[in-house]
């Protein structure tokens, strides 16, 4: 099974920057997601079973085995708010896009205590729905307007549709949070 490589700032952006362009997706505050999915060849599926601190799960099957246990949706848990949920459908999206192509079975559990992660898939899907130069402008204005960091994200979080943890992993992501 081939080893995931940690990804450079710049091949998660230009990966970003391609998953965007298959989706017909122009650089935007919002992009959509159900475009994002679409050009993956995914769909998503709400789910009610989900426990309480689990967002989204995905299983990719690349074995042989015509047994092997596969879930053809992102399972998205319903109880999530909207930009929970947003979130969590672009991190399988963009766990998917990454694993694909490697040899065997992979399965992606996304969970609170994956929020504060630093892998490729959590910083592909912060570049997927955050993109950098606008993220950095919106970043830097409110800032020298309202000099707490943590408000400035609270602020982007609303403006990208995404979950304050995703726009503070993005500001550390870049150097930009205090």
């Amino acid at each position: 099974m081939e080893i995931q490589h940690e990804m450079s700032h710049i091949e998660i952006n230009r990966l970003a920057e391609g998953i965007l362009e298959d989706a017909q997706i122009e650089p935007c505050y919002k992009p959509s997601v159900t475009r994002l999915v679409a050009a993956a060849g995914l769909r998503v599926a709400p789910a009610l079973n989900l426990a309480a601190p689990v967002y989204s799960k995905f299983k990719i099957n690349n074995s042989e085995n015509p047994f092997a246990d596969s879930t053809e949706s992102i399972m998205v848990n319903a109880s999530k708010n909207e930009a929970e949920q947003r979130f969590a459908t672009i991190y399988q999206v963009a766990f998917y896009l990454i694993n694909k192509d490697i040899e065997g079975d992979h399965e992606s559990l996304f969970t609170n205590s994956e929020v504060q992660d630093h892998s490729n898939t959590m910083n592909l899907a912060c570049a997927i729905l955050m993109n950098e130069g606008m993220f950095r402008e919106k970043f830097t204005k409110a800032l020298k307007g309202i000099p707490n960091s943590v408000a400035v994200c609270k602020n982007l979080a609303t403006k990208f549709g995404v979950p304050i943890f995703a726009a503070e992993r993005r500001a550390r992501y870049l150097e930009l949070y205090i």
